[in-house]
């Protein structure tokens, strides 16, 4: 290992030392009061993301409080975790991953999560939030998003927007197939195969934070959407990344939808004092204390609220 490697790896160790000591104080706020916003906030959590999970969660509804929230849990919940989720959140739904497997559709991936969505998605405004965010400030497009009947989700470059399929195979063909590409490159690039009946737009977006409108028609989209990128795609259907490649096409295809402004929403990367929601995606996410900082400047300003 070089010096540089190691020291970003002594980086890395410390930063996550960190931020465990200041998230867990999360577990020390009152219980947060159902809202009374017309959404479900939805989100799939792991074990060892059970704090993060919960400080994502008090963060955005401190802004955006909805009437329901729901958690599908992983595998790896114990019943401590629920326990834990539960004192946090006392109207939480804890939800079973194996209730959202499907014959058609790939086990694990993160797979269980989307086709959950569809399942709240008939007759509610659902917004995904992957444990690894937090929301710093007052979010008049999320709120916007959901009067208006509006799919969303936050993307990679500034003024980014939904294109035509076409478009967005020209974009892969140019820029991201290499020697051995990433599954969402390959899945992209195999949008040119799709049959015409299929909706023709895509949005390279992430799908840790996303809108889902009201649609009792989602589940089905997204099974036949399956159905033809399983036969494109063969065994590489089931690679880590699929998940997030159907939630981009799905959010893409409603009849208004929009990529979020950055770096108003973005990765940690990308943030500046103009943000008010950040992701801390896996790549970023100790790389420094940021992440530190904003779990004990969120958890501050929470218990104030609360006193």
């Amino acid at each position: 290992m070089s010096p540089s490697e190691l020291r970003k790896a002594l980086m890395s160790r410390y930063a996550r030392w960190r931020f465990n000591r200041v998230v867990r104080n999360v577990r020390r706020l009152p219980a947060l009061s159902r809202g009374n916003m017309p959404f479900t906030l939805l989100s799939m959590v792991h074990t060892r993301d059970v704090e993060s999970y919960m400080l994502a969660a008090r963060s955005f509804a401190r802004f955006l409080n909805p009437g329901r929230i729901v958690v599908v849990c992983d595998p790896s919940i114990t019943e401590e975790d629920r326990a834990s989720m539960r004192a946090c959140i006392p109207h939480i739904e804890l939800r079973s991953a194996t209730e959202f497997r499907h014959p058609e559709l790939p086990v694990g991936g993160c797979w269980e999560r989307l086709f959950a969505i569809t399942e709240y998605a008939c007759d509610s405004y659902v917004i995904q939030l992957d444990a690894d965010t937090t929301a710093l400030g007052d979010m008049p497009e999320i709120r916007d998003a959901i009067a208006g009947g509006i799919a969303f989700t936050h993307g990679e470059r500034v003024d980014q927007q939904i294109i035509s399929i076409a478009d967005a195979v020209a974009f892969i063909e140019k820029f991201a197939l290499r020697e051995r590409p990433h599954v969402q490159a390959l899945a992209e690039y195999a949008l040119r195969k799709l049959t015409p009946d299929m909706p023709q737009r895509y949005v390279r977006g992430c799908a840790g934070f996303s809108g889902f409108p009201p649609d009792p028609q989602l589940r089905d989209r997204l099974l036949a959407f399956a159905a033809q990128m399983k036969t494109l795609l063969a065994d590489r259907w089931a690679d880590w990344g699929t998940e997030q490649f159907a939630s981009n096409y799905l959010i893409a295809n409603y009849l208004r939808a929009e990529v979020l402004p950055l770096p108003r929403y973005c990765a940690a990367v990308q943030s500046d004092a103009t943000t008010v929601f950040i992701h801390f995606i896996g790549y970023c996410r100790f790389t420094n204390l940021k992440y530190s900082r904003h779990a004990r400047s969120i958890i501050s300003r929470l218990v104030r609220a609360s006193a």
